[in-house]
C-alpha cells in the first residue's frame, strides 16, 4: 500500500510539474516595460543576502527606460545591514527602511509592507524573498506581463549554480515542490492543495499597484508575505498565476556545504516558530516520495524499482523546467537524505531541549 501511495504520488507530481511548466510563463530578456516598478524585499533576523551577485547583476546591465525603486524593509538590527547600505551607495534606486520597534501582537512582515504602503505609487510593484537576486530583465519582463494580463503572478526562481553537492541540495526545496502540487485543489483547507507549500517556498510575487494598496494587511496577520496573500485573495476570490524567472531570477545559497547544512537545521527551526506546521507536514510527505527508492529498498524493493524509474522521470522534467544541471540531478538521492537527516538532526537537538526544558520548568 505504501509503494503504490508513493508511485501515485510521484506520477501525479509529474503530471503537475508538466502542466505548470506548459502553462506558466518564462520570463523573457526581450520583454520591454517604460513604466514605474517597485520591489519590495522584507528582511527578518534570519534572512540571508547575497551582496555581490546583487551589484554584478544590476551594474552591469545597459540603460532602460524602467523607473525602478527597490524598497528593503529591515526588521531591527541586522547582521547584513552594513551590506544593505554599500548596496544603497551603489544603486541610488534602493531605499532601506529599517523598523526597530513594532507593536506587540503584529508579525513583523506585514506590518513593515503596512507601514511603506503611502511611499509605493509605482504601476507595478513586486514583493520578493531577499535570497533572490534578479537581472533588470526579470523586472521588466515581470512588469510587461503583469501590466498585460491585469493579474497577480508568482514567478518561480531558478538555483545558481555554485558547487555541484550544494546545488544539488538547494534544489531539492520547499519551491519545487510547491510547483509539483500547484493547483491542486482536493485536500486544501479553501482552494489551493499549495498555500502550505507556498508559505515556506521562494519566489516573487508580482501585482498591479491597485491590487497590492487594497489588500489589507491588517487583516491576515501571518508571518509569511506569501501565505498572508494567499489566503487574503483566496477570501476575496481572486487567483493568480504562475511564472519561471529562468535566469533573470536566481535562488542563492551559501558555497560552504557545512554552513548550508547548518541553514537547513535552522530552516526547520523557523518553520517550527513560525507556526507554519501545515507547510512542515506537507514538505516532509514530498521529501519521502523523492526518497522512497532509498528508505524502502529492503523492505518494498518492486515498488522501489518503480519509483526511481518515475523519479528519473520527473528529475529530467525538472531539469528542463528549472535547467539544473546533470550532476544536481544525479546527487539527487544524496541531497534528499541530507535534508531528512538535517530534519532529524533539529528534532533530536534543539526541539528536544526544548521540550524537555519546558516539562522540566515551574508549573
Amino acid at each position: 500500500m505504501l509503494g503504490l501511495l508513493a508511485l501515485g504520488l510521484t506520477a501525479f507530481m509529474i503530471f503537475t510539474l508538466v502542466k505548470n511548466a506548459l502553462g506558466g510563463i518564462q520570463l523573457n530578456s526581450n520583454d520591454k516595460f517604460s513604466g514605474k516598478v517597485a520591489l519590495i524585499i522584507p528582511m527578518t533576523s534570519r534572512s540571508e543576502f547575497f551582496l555581490e551577485p546583487w551589484i554584478k547583476n544590476l551594474t552591469t546591465t545597459g540603460p532602460t527606460k524602467m523607473d525602478l525603486n527597490i524598497h528593503i524593509l529591515v526588521d531591527g538590527h541586522h547582521p547584513s545591514l552594513h551590506a544593505l547600505e554599500e548596496l544603497r551607495e551603489k544603486l541610488p534606486y534602493v531605499e532601506i527602511h529599517s523598523f526597530l520597534v513594532r507593536p506587540a501582537g503584529r508579525e513583523s512582515v506585514p506590518w513593515m509592507i503596512e507601514q511603506i504602503i503611502h511611499k509605493i505609487d509605482s504601476e507595478i510593484v513586486i514583493i520578493g524573498d531577499p535570497e533572490l537576486v534578479p537581472t533588470q530583465n526579470a523586472f521588466s519582463s515581470l512588469a510587461k506581463l503583469v501590466s498585460e494580463k491585469q493579474c497577480p503572478f508568482f514567478v518561480v526562481p531558478q538555483t545558481a549554480r555554485n558547487s555541484s553537492m550544494g546545488e544539488a541540495v538547494a534544489c531539492v526545496n520547499p519551491t519545487l515542490a510547491y510547483v509539483s502540487f500547484f493547483g491542486f485543489n482536493l485536500f486544501n483547507y479553501r482552494k489551493n492543495f499549495s498555500n502550505p507549500l507556498e508559505s515556506i517556498s521562494q519566489g516573487w510575487m508580482g501585482m498591479p499597484i491597485s491590487t497590492f494598496t487594497q489588500f489589507d494587511w491588517h487583516r491576515v496577520n501571518i508571518p509569511s508575505w506569501k501565505d498572508a496573500l494567499a489566503k487574503g485573495w483566496a477570501l476575496e476570490n481572486k487567483s493568480y498565476s504562475m511564472a519561471f524567472g529562468e535566469k533573470h531570477l536566481l535562488r542563492y545559497y551559501s558555497e560552504d556545504l557545512k554552513a548550508q547544512i547548518y541553514h537547513l537545521k535552522k530552516f526547520w527551526e523557523e518553520l517550527w516558530q513560525n507556526g507554519e506546521r501545515q507547510g512542515l507536514v506537507r514538505y516532509l510527505i514530498v521529501l519521502f516520495i523523492w526518497s522512497f527508492p532509498i528508505l524502502c529498498l529492503f523492505s518494498h524493493p518492486f515498488w522501489s524499482l518503480g519509483s526511481v524509474i518515475l523519479l528519473l522521470l520527473y528529475r529530467f522534467f525538472t531539469k528542463i523546467v528549472f535547467q539544473e544541471s546533470w550532476t544536481a540531478v544525479l546527487l539527487h538521492p544524496i541531497a534528499t537524505i541530507v535534508w531528512i537527516g538535517t530534519f532529524f538532526w533539529w528534532l533530536m537537538t534543539d526541539l528536544q531541549k526544548k521540550y524537555h526544558s519546558r516539562r522540566s520548568g515551574p508549573f
